[in-house]
C-alpha cells in the first residue's frame, strides 16, 4: 500500500498534484503522486516428481499515478493465471492474465523498461542450450485511451522470447495490431513492430566492490518505438517517458492523451540505462542514467536524457534522511526547428521506519522537493516550485 498527499507552493498548497512527471526520469522520491494498494493471493500444490500447480490471483486499486486524492479509488482484478509444472522437463507452462516481464525495473524512477503484461500463455524457465529460456504469446487492450471509429478497443498481439545466460539477459518481441487507426484521424498507423533488449547485470557497483549494477540497451521499430519500446498496451507504459514528439506537438491542440500506438511503421527508438546501488555503513548511493532517441518516419526526431542520484544517510535504526537530485534534458527537432526543455529537482525526505528483520520495512516519509522547469516550447511556461507532503509506503 502507498498513501500520501503532495502539495505545491505555487498554488498556495491547495493543489493535490503536479503537472510535470518527475518520477519516471528524475527520480520518484519526494514527487510520487499516487495512492495505491494491491493484494495478491496464490495457492501452490507441490505434487512431487516435479509436478505442481500454482494459482495466482491479484486485486489492486486503479491508481494511475497522476494525482493524489483522499476519496476511495476504484479497484479491480489485475492477475488471474495458473502455472503448471511437470508437463515439460524443466520450467513451467502458464496461462491467463498476468503482469509479465516486469522484473526489469528501476525502482528509484518507477520505470519498467520491459512490461509485456496481458492475457496469454507461455513457458517460463525452460533449460535449453546452456541457458534458461522464456516464450510467450500475449495480447493486450488499449481500454482506457482508445477512440477507434467503430467503438472497439485496440488489441495488440505480442510474441516474446527471452534467454538468460549468467549475467546476460537477451529478449526480443514481435508485435502486430490488425487495425491501428483512430476516430477523426486519416493516418494509418503502424500495424507491426519489433524490438530487442539486452541486459548485463553485475554483483558489484560498476566494477567497484559491493552493491549491484546494470547496463541496459533497447531498440525498436514500428510498434516497438516511442512509449511502446519494451511494452504492450499497459497503464504502466502509458505514462512513462518515451516519445517527446507525440507528447508536445501531435496532441497539444486538444490536450495530450497517451495513445501509445500512434506510431508509424518507420519510426525507430533507442534507449540506454545505467543504474545501480552501493550500501555503506553511513551512506547509501543509488544512481541512474537514462537516454532515449526517437527518429520519425514523418520527419523530425527527438531525444531525452536524465540523471538521478539518491544518497541516503542512516541516522539510527529508526530514522534516516533520504535525499535525491535529478536532472532531465529534452531535445526536439521538427521541420528543422530545434526546441527543448530542462528540469531539475532536489528532494530532502526525513524517513521513519522499523525494520522487522523479515523483509518488510514500512516507511513514513516527510516530503520536501524543489523543482524548476525551463521550457523552450512556445505553448508552455517556465515553472519553479516547492512541494511538500507526507507519505506512507508499506508491503508485507
Amino acid at each position: 500500500m502507498r498513501a500520501g498527499s503532495l502539495f505545491d507552493a505555487k498554488d498556495n498548497f491547495s493543489k493535490a498534484g503536479y503537472e510535470y512527471e518527475m518520477d519516471k526520469n528524475m527520480g520518484r522520491l519526494g514527487s510520487e503522486l499516487d495512492n495505491s494498494w494491491e493484494a495478491g493471493l496464490n495457492k501452490l500444490w507441490d505434487l512431487g516428481n516435479n509436478k505442481s500447480v500454482n494459482i495466482h490471483f491479484k486485486v489492486e486499486s486503479d491508481a494511475d499515478g497522476l494525482q493524489t486524492r483522499t476519496s476511495p479509488r476504484e479497484s479491480g482484478v489485475s492477475e488471474t493465471y495458473v502455472e503448471l509444472g511437470g508437463i515439460i522437463p524443466t520450467g513451467t507452462i502458464w496461462g491467463g492474465l498476468r503482469y509479465y516481464d516486469r522484473e526489469n525495473y528501476i525502482w528509484t524512477t518507477d520505470f519498467f523498461y520491459t512490461d509485456y503484461s496481458g492475457t496469454g500463455a507461455g513457458i517460463k524457465g525452460l533449460e535449453m542450450a546452456g541457458g534458461k529460456w522464456d516464450f510467450a504469446y500475449i495480447n493486450s487492450n488499449d481500454t482506457d485511451h482508445s477512440d477507434r471509429a467503430n467503438g472497439t478497443d485496440a488489441t495488440m498481439h505480442t510474441l516474446h522470447a527471452g534467454a538468460l545466460y549468467g549475467a546476460w539477459d537477451m529478449e526480443i518481441a514481435l508485435k502486430q495490431m490488425p487495425d491501428n487507426e483512430f476516430d477523426g484521424d486519416s493516418k494509418q498507423y503502424a500495424t507491426k513492430g519489433v524490438e530487442g533488449t539486452l541486459i548485463y547485470s553485475r554483483d558489484d557497483f560498476f566494477f567497484l566492490p559491493g552493491g549491484f549494477s546494470k547496463f541496459i540497451a533497447q531498440a525498436g521499430r514500428g510498434l516497438g518505438s516511442g512509449d511502446l519500446l519494451g511494452a504492450n498496451l499497459t497503464n504502466t507504459a502509458m505514462y512513462r517517458k518515451g516519445s517527446l514528439y507525440q507528447k508536445t506537438l501531435q496532441d497539444k491542440a486538444d490536450g495530450y492523451k497517451p495513445y501509445q500506438s500512434k506510431v508509424m511503421d518507420g519510426d525507430q527508438s533507442y534507449r540506454l540505462f545505467l543504474w545501480g546501488g552501493w550500501y555503506g555503513a553511513n551512506i547509501h548511493l543509488l544512481p541512474t542514467l537514462s537516454y532515449q532517441y526517437n527518429d520519425y518516419e514523418m520527419g523530425g526526431h527527438d531525444s531525452w536524457y536524465a540523471a538521478s542520484l539518491r544518497p541516503v544517510f542512516p541516522v539510527n535504526e529508526f530514522f534516516s534522511v533520504q535525499t535525491e537530485i535529478g536532472y532531465v534534458k529534452n531535445n526536439l527537432t521538427v521541420d528543422n526547428i530545434e526546441r527543448g526543455s530542462t528540469s531539475h529537482k532536489v528532494s530532502i525526505v526525513p524517513t521513519f521506519t522499523v525494520n522487522t528483520g523479515m523483509g518488510p520495512s514500512p516507511e513514513i516519509r516527510l516530503l520536501t522537493t524543489y523543482v524548476k522547469h525551463n521550457n523552450e516550447t512556445p505553448w508552455q511556461e517556465d515553472r519553479e516550485d516547492f512541494l511538500v507532503g507526507v507519505q506512507a509506503d508499506m508491503w508485507w
